[in-house]
């Protein structure tokens, strides 16, 4: 009998290569039941490739995938028990909602009796139980979304995969759908796991963010953990940092915008941090605060403010609180050169 802490997926040094490429390079990665994990990263940093090997629509170069403490590295799809919801939907057009939510049942072998039962079920789940019948052309592209989502959920997978599955969705319905989605998963406990390259989808949705870059992970923790200190200058680059510092004494920094203080003239900085000056050099109103961009000396620093009368070209002086600085690591990336194996990678 199977161990309730047996983790649902592991990696181990999982690599694959296409043509000479390394796509992803021997990463080691474990989803623990129940969790949502995110995997995040710029387009070509091999997170839609784990996806699909984890899948089994690929085969690994090399590595070890197991699924629920078994071997499954060789395992065709439909021997793996996955959920899968892709972002282009992939619904069946001929076919209605409640048939569509079927299909995987139907595959395999599930009595008719219990398909009424689990599709009904699955329908309310995803709030389109009145839709049943319908066609996917009939449905707005939210709600289609949703049925991929409950055909995926009514195999009751091992873990279910989703691959930049609100990519398609106006922002306003991508809000939408990360509540149901996470709602979904909550409701069923299951185990998901997430490619995006939105990092606010991921910190909304994800219990662990894993971060990756050419075919490397990076960086993988809690959301929270490493939004707040990331190791590196890609990573934090990736998050939303764009301060980046070489101070004496504490070696290369980054400090968030929105941390920046704008002085105003004759203002007395507050205690702890370093004042620089330099000239505003663009303001963008973002509604509730302004952008401000501002040269010091040969460098850029980025700042949010709540006064709205800064035009560039204006002097300004900016406090830097040292207590909110964030120390970065080298990054291995940056410090090697690209060989032609680590270039032009698939995403």
């Amino acid at each position: 009998m199977r161990q309730m802490t047996t983790p649902v997926v592991q990696l181990r040094a999982i690599t694959r290569e296409f043509s000479g490429s390394v796509a992803v390079d021997a990463i080691d990665l474990t989803v623990e039941r129940g969790q949502f994990t995110a995997l995040l990263g710029p387009s070509g940093c091999g997170k839609t490739t784990t996806l699909r090997m984890i899948a089994g629509f690929l085969p690994p170069s090399s590595g070890t995938i197991l699924l629920d403490g078994e071997e499954a590295t060789r395992l065709p799809p439909e021997r793996r028990n996955i959920g899968m919801v892709f972002q282009s939907y992939a619904l069946f057009p001929h076919l209605t909602v409640e048939k569509n939510v079927a299909f995987g049942l139907r595959m395999r072998g599930v009595p008719a009796a219990e398909i009424r039962t689990r599709v009904g079920e699955v329908l309310e789940l995803v709030g389109l139980a009145h839709l049943a019948r319908r066609k996917p052309k009939e449905l707005s592209g939210g709600q289609q979304q949703r049925v991929a989502l409950a055909r995926a959920v009514a195999i009751r997978p091992s873990v279910l995969l989703l691959d930049e599955p609100l990519s398609n969705l106006d922002a306003r319905l991508r809000v939408q759908m990360r509540q149901e989605l996470l709602r979904v998963q909550r409701e069923t406990g299951l185990t998901a796991i997430l490619v995006t390259h939105d990092q606010e989808e991921a910190l909304e949705l994800a219990d662990s963010m894993v971060i990756l870059d050419r075919g490397r992970i990076v960086q993988q923790g809690p959301p929270r953990e490493v939004f707040r200190a990331p190791a590196t200058r890609f990573v934090a680059e990736f998050l939303g940092y764009e301060n980046f510092l070489d101070l004496p004494g504490r070696g290369p920094i980054t400090i968030r915008p929105e941390h920046v203080g704008v002085l105003a003239p004759g203002q007395k900085p507050p205690p702890g941090g370093e004042v620089v000056e330099g000239t505003v050099a663009a303001v963008r109103f973002r509604g509730t605060d302004v952008a401000v961009t501002a040269t010091v000396g040969d460098r850029v620093l980025h700042a949010i403010s709540t006064d709205d009368t800064l035009r560039a070209g204006e002097p300004v002086r900016l406090h830097l609180p040292l207590a909110r600085a964030v120390p970065l690591a080298g990054d291995d990336g940056d410090a090697r050169p690209a060989t032609s194996k680590q270039q032009e990678c698939p995403a």
